[in-house]
């Protein structure tokens, strides 16, 4: 070979070990399209950006939808933002068949829908927000370079393809990309790629994963495919579990806690779906109506390892999500233990139902077990969710960690007459405990965060509790972000961030950060978290843990009003008073709300004093000395003075009218209304004022 060949093929290989820096295909690539990974995608397209969002699987939505867990886990709180428009389009189309969403967890303010259904109407709001999907898309490596991710190689649908990117978000239900990255992360209570970390330990846990699949009723009989003659291997193992959660003549539902086992309509009730196909109109409003659901999710008792654990141990070894070959055998046990549920349902029950046969139909599921399955399930695996319900993944080690401890005392905000303890840099809030299916021994959690068994109970979110910023951005790597279960935070933490609504509220603000720094052309972390707050707000999503009468969601001030509260910008005139019960019983929110106490009250239209302006531009501005400008004009602050004030940061000095000219053709005075001329002695009000901060600093 000639020397200019060797030199030739030396160059070749260096750009294909090193991709050179060129105009990226895509702003923003996300990898995973699960509640997070479709929120980002969503979100960051409706900024502008261009957006490539692959999916392994055919079906769109991961856990809600792919794993069939459609009964939302959202305690009956935050449905806004994306989360809230998925809420509505959902609501929507089963009024239009005349049927309730409230069919789960025995109340009927609850929210509920078929896989097929969510998954189509996802899907809508992906295509209206013009995102590229990807479907059967499998990454195979993520490229650098240097310390900034710049792109992925995928196989899609068979074909290699290289889609390059300013950010790649991983919304992978097992936090993949984080390997493939070579990112630092956790997985169970080691840490991966970090100086100085302990010796990996390959048999500390994680959760239990269960592979859910949707139970329907056959009054006809069970279709012969869809029988489960013969008692799937393990099965002796498993029955006593069965016995355990559900019994011909168990307990019916009567309140918390709930007797096991359970009768078969209470069973029904706890992950109940609405039925597209059946007559009627089925809910949780009662024991008779519970008898009138013919569809809901195996998803109780049938955990993978679950009682006993695996090898004499709580959960599943972190193997699971570092092995492939692993992780294949423990899905495909998962799925066989759902399997022996269906049969100790139609055998040693007797009863008419099995696998829904108008929810999932794909091959590619029963490849995926079918070398360790015996061949004649492949009717019924073709017919479950392509993918498992994965509770815990990788987590990045990123520039903050979110601890138990933390969401604790950030969630005893406002309870009954406390002060708020808001996060200054919140872009999302959720409500759940910290929910963890096994591997929740002192011992499998994270002693350097002083995580313990006992942090279980003690350190339990009473209320809504706050996301912060950093904990998508990894603590060294650019152009990389985190949008699910793999979020920077402990497995505690965790246990309370892995459901569907907060990771759909997290995922949008991941989303509105890769846009923003994806247009300015900088790394997520050079971005001003008040920019992102500011965009993620303005899409309809709440960061803030006080409500207030005074400014319902519809408000056009509502954003401005959330960031002048996270940010502790102007005191509110009352706060709220809501009692301090259980994060769960939404019977008490409820009623909590009906008197008054979940909402104080801002002032958004009380003319803001000279103390409250001088507070609220230190505040928002930084600064610890008084500020120029502020003259004792009266007892109210007018607009001349307040505009003369934020002037002043800007070093200049310029006349009044000349000012209010700028500040009105910037759009920083939107809050006055249009219209009309200025009037500098005008009063500016407490709404106002924020919305004037919030405009003059992020644009």
């Amino acid at each position: 070979m000639s020397g200019l060949s060797l030199l030739l093929l030396a160059l070749w290989a260096v750009l294909a070990a090193r991709p050179l820096r060129a105009e990226p295909a895509y702003d923003v690539v996300v990898v995973g399209a699960g509640p997070g990974g479709a929120g980002a995608a969503i979100a960051a397209a409706r900024l502008g950006a261009r957006v490539a969002l692959l999916e392994e699987t055919v079906v769109v939505g991961g856990q809600m939808t792919a794993s069939a867990v459609s009964t939302m886990d959202d305690m009956y709180g935050n449905r806004t933002g994306l989360y809230g428009e998925f809420y509505d389009r959902v609501r929507a189309y089963y009024a239009a068949l005349g049927k309730s969403v409230g069919t789960c967890y025995w109340e009927t303010f609850t929210f509920a829908f078929e896989p097929s259904v969510g998954a189509s109407l996802l899907e809508e709001m992906i295509a209206e927000a013009s995102v590229d999907l990807f479907l059967r898309a499998r990454v195979t490596a993520v490229l650098r370079d240097g310390d900034a991710v710049i792109g992925v190689r995928a196989d899609i649908d068979g074909k290699e393809r290289i889609l390059t990117a300013s950010v790649v978000v991983d919304g992978t239900e097992w936090g993949d990309l984080l390997s493939l990255a070579g990112a630092a992360y956790r997985v169970g209570r080691n840490v991966v790629g970090t100086d100085g970390a302990p010796p990996f330990d390959g048999d500390s846990r994680i959760q239990d994963i269960t592979w859910v699949t949707v139970l329907k009723h056959y009054p006809g009989g069970v279709p012969r495919e869809l029988r489960v003659t013969l008692p799937p291997p393990g099965y002796d193992d498993w029955v006593g579990t069965y016995r355990n959660h559900l019994a011909r003549d168990g307990a019916p539902f009567s309140g918390y806690p709930v007797r096991l086992p359970v009768d078969f309509p209470t069973h029904n009730g706890y992950r109940g779906l609405p039925d597209s196909s059946a007559p009627g109109r089925a809910d949780s409003s009662s024991p008779l109506s519970l008898q009138m659901l013919t569809k809901s999710g195996v998803n109780w008792g049938n955990d993978y390892p679950g009682e006993g654990g695996y090898k004499g141990k709580s959960g599943l070894p972190v193997t699971y999500l570092e092995e492939g070959s692993f992780r294949r055998r423990a899905q495909a046990l998962a799925m066989i233990k759902t399997i022996g549920f269906l049969h100790y349902v139609q055998n040693e029950l007797g009863l008419p139902w099995s696998v829904a046969d108008d929810e999932f139909d794909d091959e590619a599921t029963w490849d995926a077990v079918s070398p360790y399955l015996p061949p004649e399930y492949a009717p019924l695996a073709r017919r479950f969710p392509p993918q498992p319900y994965v509770r815990e993944g990788r987590r990045l080690v990123g520039v903050e960690t979110l601890t138990s401890a933390r969401l604790r005392a950030n969630s005893e905000s406002y309870r009954d007459g406390t002060e708020g303890r808001e996060e200054a840099t919140a872009v999302a809030t959720g409500r759940y405990i910290l929910d963890l299916h096994g591997a929740d021994e002192t011992e499998e959690l994270e002693a350097e965060f002083q995580e313990t068994h006992l942090s279980i109970a003690g350190n339990k979110p009473l209320g809504p509790f706050q996301v912060p910023l950093a904990i998508f951005i990894p603590e060294r790597i650019d152009g990389l972000l985190a949008a699910e279960k793999n979020l920077s935070m402990t497995r505690l933490a965790a246990g309370a961030l892995r459901l569907q609504p907060i990771s759909m509220a997290t995922g949008q603000a991941v989303g509105v950060l890769a846009a923003l720094a994806a247009e300015a052309g900088l790394p997520p972390r050079a971005i001003d978290p008040l920019k992102v707050q500011r965009r993620v707000v303005q899409g309809g999503s709440r960061i803030a843990l006080a409500l207030f009468s005074d400014v319902p969601e519809d408000h056009p001030l509502w954003p401005a009003v959330q960031i002048a509260t996270v940010r502790g910008w102007i005191d509110p005139l009352a706060l709220p008073a809501s009692p301090a019960s259980r994060i769960d019983d939404g019977w008490t929110l409820l009623e909590a709300a009906r008197k008054g106490r979940t909402k104080g009250v801002f002032g958004v239209d009380r003319p803001l004093s000279l103390v409250e302006g001088e507070a609220l531009l230190r505040r928002a501005l930084n600064r610890e000395k008084p500020l120029k400008g502020l003259l004792n004009e009266g007892a109210h602050l007018e607009l001349a003075t307040f505009v003369r004030a934020l002037e002043g940061e800007s070093g200049r000095r310029r006349d009044v009218a000349t000012v209010l000219d700028d500040f009105a053709g910037r759009g920083l005075l939107a809050a006055l209304g249009d219209g009309g001329p200025l009037d500098g002695a005008v009063a500016v009000t407490r709404g106002q004022a924020a919305d004037i901060v919030l405009r003059f600093l992020t644009e």
